[in-house]
């Protein structure tokens, strides 16, 4: 008698606990309020931005897409559909919301000066970048963002770095300041503070983003800003600099090297020099 109460209990949690499970899974492939379809240009054999890797594991594992990890990298299109196109990269064949997809045009030339999005060709990851060769405008050589600088403006191993790194054809998009496109720097106002932010997408009044530790999250596009690649900024201005997730204010400007689109700061105007790039320091803030 013991026995069989213990089985039918064991029968009725499983009954329970199932369906709650399933329910779980099922709610989460899309939490953002933004839509998956958005529309875009794509060819096949185009090269793109997506979280091809990170996405569908965290599906599968049905963690919570929000918290999860979601770093862009550089793939191919196989298959282009409406709401959800098919990557291919390593014979690696995976199917992606279209809202987690960033086009990189096939035969986009650059500038000495532009500000470009791509990714880091020598290692991975997107990243935005600023030109400082155009002698090949569609393989511009380029110097990133959002790699680790050296914090002395005069230290010797920007010599080597001011060279610069060459771009593939065909993997990059040239970013214009004022203008809402994959890749924009934002600031978003959540409360008190000014968080930061790549822009991925924009659909209505709403703009999807990845933020600080390759979080998406979705915002009300009047809480966003666009900071500008271009800014006027020079030695002594007074400006709010990227501190971990956000900006903040009380950073004095020292040293501009307009060739590789890095400042340097410091905090108070006091302390030790830091290195931020163009996209982490601002004065629309204020």
């Amino acid at each position: 008698m013991m026995k069989s109460l213990k089985t039918m209990l064991c029968l009725m949690a499983l009954a329970v606990v199932t369906p709650v499970c399933s329910q779980e899974k099922d709610n989460n492939p899309w939490p953002w309020d933004f839509p998956q379809s958005v529309k875009l240009k794509l060819e096949v054999g185009q090269t793109v931005l997506s979280p091809y890797t990170y996405y569908p594991s965290s599906v599968e594992k049905g963690e919570p897409l929000r918290q999860s990890v979601l770093i862009f990298y550089d793939t191919i299109v196989k298959e282009v559909g409406g709401e959800k196109t098919t990557l291919d990269k390593y014979n690696g064949v995976q199917e992606m919301p279209n809202a987690l997809i960033i086009p990189l045009p096939k035969k986009a030339k650059a500038k000495k000066g532009d500000v470009v999005l791509t990714w880091w060709q020598s290692g991975s990851g997107m990243q935005r970048a600023i030109v400082v060769d155009d002698s090949n405008p569609q393989e511009p050589k380029v110097c990133y963002f959002d790699l680790t600088w050296p914090d002395n403006p005069e230290s010797q191993k920007l010599e080597e770095k001011r060279k610069g790194e060459p771009l593939k054809p065909g993997s990059f998009a040239v970013l214009k300041d004022g203008q809402w496109q994959s890749g924009a720097q934002l600031a978003i106002k959540k409360g008190n503070d000014w968080l930061k932010g790549t822009l991925i997408h924009v659909n209505g009044d709403k703009v999807l983003v990845l933020g600080f530790g390759s979080k998406i999250e979705a915002y009300n596009k009047a809480d966003v800003r666009l900071v500008p690649f271009k800014e006027k900024i020079k030695v002594g201005d007074k400006v709010w600099a990227s501190w971990v997730s956000e900006y903040r204010p009380g950073y004095v400007v020292t040293a501009v090297d307009d060739l590789t689109g890095h400042v340097y700061v410091q905090r108070d105007g006091k302390g030790s020099v830091e290195s931020k790039s163009l996209a982490d320091v601002t004065k629309i803030l204020e």
